[in-house]
């Protein structure tokens, strides 16, 4: 018998072996006790009005489909609601073919009566009708307009509810205040908490199996639908990894159940961190994922500093959607503040031209701006406005995208950098790593034995993201995920030490001050002299403050050959060591005034790296 006769007997009893049980979970079903493995089974006929998946690109009607799309704001809020013809019409105006909209928000049953304007649910099963029959509108106007539309599920933010109000319901403690902070330290529970998730897919079958109020058409049968997204920037820490993998491929394997047609998009944010980048690629390589996704803000975040890194920030992650994952890849949201016309010093339409003609190059399947939406009379962060004063501020924004929408539809995006390929495979194409110059000074002023060497007086630091802040309580140091900071000194004069203490007052380097972290948030720290390790140092959780942690060494004979020569240059290097608690490091030196401090706290500032010989 051919192999491919096996295979598909083969997955047929896979497939008649899951079956779904009535609370919305996947149950195992005991396999069939006969299968005739001689009779080939012919795959149902594909329906060529789906956008399907091409290796790293889509088809649809038995043709290349790729896109220049848009965010909408047209589901959340009546004046949103009430424009949404306006907003599509803007859109296809400018030419973009697929829109991005979010199925989704969630309330207490107590909610006051204005936010069932921006929810589907009050209460667990408090479902507002109104909401889903407005998504009916919504893709019907998008079908009149020949608009593809991809929905997202749910919302790793607090906005409209999110994965905060899941936890709520379901009874799981967590930091109310670590619901926007970046990296999700206090929300990453909810991908193990069985309750959220059951919870989470009841919305799920409600809109997957809905029919539509308007067009009668069940959406798993609608076309017009290009992907169903599982949760619109869903992001943990490193140690909670697995579990938004498992989570992730659970329910893309939840949704597959009740719907054939459409492609599935994990949703994830994306990555700046080395350790973020591996779950980003993990996720992707799910095969219940259909096509890999991320946002993208890097001007915001100063991850590009000016237009020319730009193209290494996105040819990085398509090399790892094309050539890794091997699958096509989409920005689910991309933008620049259109609060002003300059970013970074470029004109803001520059940054807009920049990214679409580097996806154009790279062969991506898509990108979506962010976000099309009624003017309401002040510009919002990353606003494109088809109505009032808006419209004529982002006009400059408009022109580009309705440019390269057209230049899309003409010459297909393919990838044709030759920066990408098989051969590089997961290798970082965007430097992975910030280096910091600081000062030239090599500290001598040793007093009784001991050398205080200020924070701010380190020679280089090379982080994922480094920098100085003196916005908290304590200025720090601060250097995020995997790297290292090296200061310089001389010794002491007089014969070396038989005991040296490091001293220093430190932390993690975490998001939000580490809102919501715990104490497996911290980070260990190698530190060594002269290239040669004398030992490591733990440090706690970023809260903005830190804590005096030091390294003892009494190595006689190791001293002795550090130190054999007096007032000698040395360096001082402390390096976070790499593993899921990479977590960065920072460095305090003294208050900043901008905050009370306990008085045992302002005893110990301001903090410096300190060396004290004991002989």
């Amino acid at each position: 018998m051919k192999r491919a006769g096996v295979v598909a007997a083969i997955a047929c009893v896979i497939v008649a072996s899951v079956v779904r049980a009535e609370d919305g979970e996947l149950e195992v079903a005991p396999p069939p006790t006969e299968v005739a493995l001689e009779e080939r089974v012919e795959p149902p006929p594909v329906d060529d009005r789906f956008v399907r998946v091409s290796g790293t690109r889509f088809v649809a009607g038995g043709a290349p489909f790729h896109f220049v799309g848009a965010n909408v704001g047209v589901v959340h809020g009546l004046p949103h609601r009430a424009a949404m013809e306006r907003t599509l019409d803007a859109v296809r105006a400018d030419g973009l073919r697929v829109i991005r909209v979010w199925a989704l928000g969630e309330r207490a049953e107590d909610a006051p009566a204005w936010a069932r304007d921006f929810a589907f649910r009050t209460g667990e099963e408090g479902w507002i009708a109104t909401s889903f029959e407005h998504l009916d509108r919504v893709i019907d106007a998008a079908k009149a307009r020949d608009l593809r539309v991809i929905v997202v599920l749910a919302n790793r933010w607090r906005d409209y509810g999110g994965v905060p109000q899941y936890l709520r319901w379901a009874g799981v403690p967590f930091d109310e205040g670590s619901a926007d902070a970046p990296g999700g330290p206090g929300l990453a529970r909810f991908f193990d908490c069985t309750r959220c998730d059951a919870l989470y897919r009841a919305h799920v079958r409600r809109v997957v199996e809905r029919v539509s109020s308007t067009s009668g058409i069940a959406y798993r049968d609608e076309p017009t639908i290009l992907a169903w997204e599982l949760m619109n920037e869903s992001s943990v820490p490193a140690r909670s990894a697995p579990a938004l993998v498992r989570w992730t491929q659970e329910n893309a394997r939840f949704i597959r159940s009740l719907d054939p047609n459409h492609l599935i998009a994990a949703g994830h944010i994306g990555y700046e961190r080395a350790a973020d980048r591996d779950t980003w690629l993990a996720i992707q390589r799910l095969p219940e994922i259909d096509y890999a996704d991320a946002h993208a803000y890097p001007a915001a975040y100063q991850r590009v500093r000016d237009v020319r890194e730009l193209t290494r920030w996105i040819d990085d992650r398509v090399q790892l959607a094309h050539h890794v994952a091997r699958k096509p890849f989409v920005f689910g949201e991309f933008g620049f503040s259109t609060r002003q016309l300059r970013v970074l010093g470029v004109p803001r339409a520059r940054w807009y031209d920049a990214f679409l003609r580097a996806g154009h190059r790279d062969g991506i399947a898509g990108a979506l701006v962010w976000t099309y939406l009624p003017y309401e009379d002040r510009p919002s962060e990353h606003g494109i406005h088809p109505d009032g004063e808006g419209e004529r501020r982002t006009r400059d924004v408009r022109a580009v995208l309705a440019r390269h929408a057209r230049r899309w539809t003409i010459t297909p995006p393919e990838e044709r950098n030759p920066r990408l390929g098989e051969a590089f495979g997961e290798a970082p194409i965007h430097p992975a790593s910030r280096e910091a110059r600081g000062t030239s000074q090599v500290h001598d002023t040793w007093v009784d034995g001991v050398l205080r060497m200020p924070i701010e007086g380190f020679r280089r630091a090379a982080f994922e993201g480094v920098g100085r802040w003196d916005g908290g309580a304590v200025m720090h140091l601060w250097g995020s995920g995997r790297g290292w900071v090296r200061y310089e000194f001389r010794s002491d004069r007089g014969a070396a030490p038989s005991r040296l203490v490091v001293r220093m007052r430190a932390s993690s380097e975490l998001p939000g001050l580490g809102i919501g972290a715990t104490s497996e948030d911290g980070a260990r720290a190698s530190v060594s002299i002269d290239e040669i390790t004398i030992g490591t140092i733990d440090v706690p959780p970023d809260d903005g403050i830190g804590r005096v942690v030091e390294l003892v060494v009494d190595d006689v004979e190791l001293l002795a050959r550090l130190f054999a020569r007096p007032r000698a240059r040395h360096s001082l290097r402390l390096e976070v060591v790499p593993g899921v608690g990479a977590e960065g490091l920072c460095l305090y030196g003294a208050a900043t005034g901008h905050e009370t401090l306990a008085p045992e706290v302002l005893a110990e500032l301001p903090g410096a790296i300190e060396l004290t010989y004991e002989r």
